[in-house]
Formats: structure tokens, sequence, C-alpha cells
């Protein structure tokens, strides 16, 4: 072998390591954008809304730190603060959200006279962790603030929900399934599986191109440590028995992780494909005529049925 031959396989063999490392880095560099997204800029603020909101803190079931808000149910004009305990919904945002993109759904509810829990989840906001998990600690969020609320002297704890958007529905899902104390979900827009939900982030939320989110996807799964088991929300609204759920799905969108969802789900159920401009987006200050009362019809019933059954002090909400 010549000196030159020798100089053009180096040559060769120093780009295609270059050109692997440099694979390498976006892909890392996409992944860690993932795990850490940037807060929105559309959020609505607290300071546009009439109620009041306790600040509390309190630990996921894995001891991770949360901050959050708590809203009381609003009494119905001229009637001082409701003292009995009432039925409460926990509030679950979406992937790059925070408590502050749910306070539109928390004014809905509060307005009909149910508590509000919204939180800001592991890894977002206020609340400790480095990282967004894509679902796999976050259960243990909803969990670790369902825990809190049946402490509470002012909340019903034979009536409590979830209601999530996005990665939150799913996560409203898993975390229903594996504590009965949560007596039914709404979700909008869930996926059908924790992965797509990855796929769907690395692609739109981080904009990294198809070739490089194999590699991206690996990344997470090693950085997340416990990997998210694909289609963990399929397998987990099987599991709910005879606890209401009510899907949300937009005709603007795909609807097959939904109603895929939808056919698992073995209990009372129902789903509603809205169009775009009718959904509770997380941007809007307020939801619309329709969505309000779907969900607000939806939650009523459940928590009517609730209290005819419960021993807990009963109170139906307005």
């Amino acid at each position: 072998m010549t000196s030159n031959q020798r100089v053009t396989i180096g040559t060769v063999i120093g780009t295609a390591l270059l050109a692997v490392v440099g694979v390498w880095s976006i892909a890392w560099v996409g992944a860690d954008a993932a795990l850490k997204p940037d807060p929105r800029q559309d959020s609505p603020f607290l300071a546009a809304y009439s109620f009041t909101a306790e600040d509390v803190a309190f630990p996921a079931r894995d001891g991770a730190p949360l901050a959050g808000w708590f809203v009381a149910a609003a009494p119905p004009r001229g009637e001082a603060p409701l003292l009995r305990p009432s039925p409460v919904i926990i509030l679950v945002h979406g992937y790059g959200g925070t408590r502050d993109t749910m306070l539109p759904a928390a004014d809905m509810l509060t307005r009909a006279g149910m508590h509000v829990l919204i939180f800001d989840q592991r890894g977002t906001g206020h609340s400790g962790g480095t990282n967004v998990t894509f679902g796999a600690r976050e259960p243990l969020d909803v969990i670790g603030a369902l825990d809190y609320l049946v402490g509470r002297p002012d909340v019903d704890a034979g009536r409590v929900g979830v209601m999530g958007a996005g990665m939150g529905g799913s996560v409203a899902i898993i975390a229903a399934a594996e504590d009965p104390r949560i007596r039914a979900v709404v979700a909008e827009a869930p996926y059908a599986s924790l992965d797509a939900s990855l796929q769907d982030v690395l692609a739109d939320g981080v904009g990294l191109p198809s070739l490089l989110r194999p590699l991206a996807t690996r990344i997470l799964r090693s950085r997340i440590g416990d990997p998210p088991e694909d289609r963990a929300p399929l397998d987990a609204a099987a599991r709910l028995g005879d606890r209401p759920v009510m899907l949300i799905a937009d005709t603007q969108a795909s609807t097959a992780g939904t109603e895929a969802i939808l056919a698992a789900v073995v209990g009372p159920k129902e789903l509603w494909v809205a169009v775009g401009r009718t959904l509770g987006s997380e941007t809007k200050q307020e939801y619309p005529p329709e969505y309000t009362s779907r969900v607000l019809g939806f939650w009523r019933g459940v928590f009517e049925r609730s209290a005819a059954t419960s021993t807990a002090p009963a109170g139906t909400p307005r």
C-alpha cells in the first residue's frame, strides 16, 4: 500500500468518524431539547381570572416535589363560600405546558361548583425534576396530587376526577388505571402510545429530521431511565373497569389514537369528535360554549351518580 493510499483511507475513516460524531451530537441535542421543553409564550395568566388560587406544594408518589394551585369551587351568586366537601378535578397539562395553560379549564369547572387542583408536572414550571419523562413517571405526579387532596376537609374524596390534554390526557388515563380513587377521566387528544408522544415531539416540537429520530429515541429512552412502555395508555384504558371516560378528538388531526383508546375502554364511555375551533385549546382564555356544555355535562353526571352511592358528605355540583 502506497503512502497516498494510506492517506486516502485515513481521510475516509476520519471523515466517517466525524460524520458519526456529528449525527450523534445532533441527535443528542434534539433529545435534550425534548426532555427540557421551553415554556409556552402564549399561556394565559392567573391575573386574568377573578378566582383566588391557593399556592400548594406536595410530593409525587415517588417523592418529586410538585407545585400547584388549589382553586375552590365558586359559590352560587350572592351566597357564602361552600363549606361542605365538594368534588374536585385534577387538571393535567400537556407537553410543553404548565399549570397556567389549564387556567381556562379551572375557570370553567370552579364556576360549575367543583374544586380544581392544577399543578406543574415534574421537570416543568416550579416543580422539581430536571426532565419531562413522556409519561413514564408523570402518573406518579397525579397520584401524589390525589394523596394531597384526600387529606383536605373541603374535598369529597369519593368524587375525584382527572382531566388532561395531549400527553396530559394519556397520563390521566394511566394514573386512573393505577389508582381506583379516581372516579372518571376526560382526555382531550390523548396519545394511544407514549412512544407516539415522544415521536410527535421529536418531529413537531423539536423539528428533528426523520433520519435522526430513531437515534434520538434511543438516547431519550436511555436518559429517561425507565422507558415509557409503548401502547401504555391503551393497556391502561382496558383496566379502568366501570369508571366513565370521555374522550375528545379533533377533526383537524388524526383521530386514530383516540378511537383506539375508546375501543379499549370496557366501561361507560363517550367520544366527541369536535371541530378544532370548538376545542378547549390550552392557548384560549375561555372555552367555547359547546365544549363547556359537553364537559360539564359529563362531570355532573359522574358526580351525581357518585353522590348517590357515596357515604361521604354529598353536594351536587351546580
